[in-house]
C-alpha cells in the first residue's frame, strides 16, 4: 500500500505567511470573528479567514478564545485564507511569554 506524506506545517505568524511559497501553515492567535463554517483568527501582527470543513466542530469555539490551526494557504483576492485541517483550544497557552520565548529564539 502506498502512503502520500503531506508536507509539515510550518510555524508561521500571519504577516510572515506567503500565499506563492507556503502549503502547509502552523498558526496560533486568537479568534476575532465567527461565522457557520468560518472564522477568523489574529496574532497580533495579522489576521486570516480560516475555512473548515463541516467535520470539523467549531461550535464550542467563542470570539476571544486562543487556537492553533494546521492548515494549507490558498491565494485569495484579498491576500490569502487558510483551510484547517485541525483546530486546537490553546486557552491555557500564556501569549505573552510565548512571544517573548520566539524573540530570544529569534536572536540566538
Amino acid at each position: 500500500m502506498d502512503f502520500q506524506k503531506r508536507l509539515p506545517a510550518v510555524e508561521k505568524a500571519i504577516s510572515d505567511i506567503e500565499p506563492e511559497k507556503d502549503i502547509r501553515v502552523k498558526i496560533l492567535g486568537k479568534v476575532v470573528g465567527l461565522a457557520a463554517e468560518s472564522f477568523v483568527i489574529d496574532d497580533g501582527g495579522g489576521s486570516v479567514q480560516v475555512t473548515t470543513d463541516p467535520e470539523i466542530s467549531i461550535g464550542a469555539m467563542k470570539t476571544g478564545d486562543s487556537v492553533r490551526v494546521i492548515g494549507r494557504v490558498f491565494a485569495s483576492e484579498s491576500g490569502f485564507e487558510l483551510r484547517a485541517e485541525a483546530v486546537q483550544n490553546a486557552n491555557g497557552i500564556d501569549m505573552e511569554l510565548l512571544k517573548k520565548v520566539r524573540e530570544l529564539e529569534r536572536n540566538v
